[in-house]
């Protein structure tokens, strides 16, 4: 299984490391699922930059909005992508449509051949808890911890990381390890090796 977690993908930095990593983006066959930023406002992903990126990068996009999707239409569009992205913005959201699509039962098969690309929420499900979404100085999204995430990794992510956030995430962090990654930076994971592509920033408890 091999992830790509940024922080924000749309970042200037982040897209050459993530081409670099997959040898070039153009011809790739990209699944785009933006269905986090729905809860931010329906459809608010269209004037964002990530889904006007993808456009300039001659891949071959799929968009998979979960919400407008049966659960074999999203198998379907999700099978035999290079990439499958899943764009920023609410965690517990997300993860409410990708166990509602059943998507879970079957994306570590799918992962075995396409990789996994996350954008900050993208990213952060693929811990074992979204407790860090319900922060006040975060995303207010009570009751994420409710929804497990997908649990492929073995620590959290926060991202859009900002120096002054740091002692509250120290008084409200209770998992066992946190990175803090800022804009432009990314943890590539593979078949369990972690590669820290910045400033290694790591809360422990």
């Amino acid at each position: 299984m091999k992830l790509f977690l940024a922080s924000e993908a749309k970042h200037p930095d982040t897209i050459k490391k993530l081409s670099e990593y997959v040898d070039g983006l153009a011809g790739k066959k990209i699944a785009y699922i933006p269905t986090a930023a729905n809860a931010e406002g329906w459809e608010s992903w269209k004037e964002g930059g990530s889904w006007k990126l993808l456009h300039t990068l001659k891949a071959e996009i799929t968009l998979v909005q979960l919400e407008e999707e049966t659960n074999p239409s999203v198998r379907s569009k999700l099978a035999n992508q290079d990439i499958i992205w899943f764009g920023g913005g609410y965690c517990g959201y997300l993860m409410y449509w990708i166990r509602h699509r059943q998507i879970d039962t079957y994306l570590p098969e799918l992962l075995k051949k396409s990789l996994y690309v996350g954008s900050s929420a993208g990213s952060m499900i693929t811990a074992h808890s979204l407790k860090t979404a319900e922060w006040g100085f975060v995303d207010a999204e009570y009751g994420a911890h409710l929804i497990p995430g997908l649990g492929y990794t073995d620590f959290d992510i926060f991202p859009h990381y900002q120096e002054d956030q740091l002692n509250l995430i120290k008084q409200n962090y209770k998992g066992s390890k946190l990175y803090l990654l800022k804009n432009g930076e990314e943890i590539i994971y593979e078949d369990g090796l972690v590669t820290l592509v910045g400033k290694e920033r790591i809360i422990t408890c």
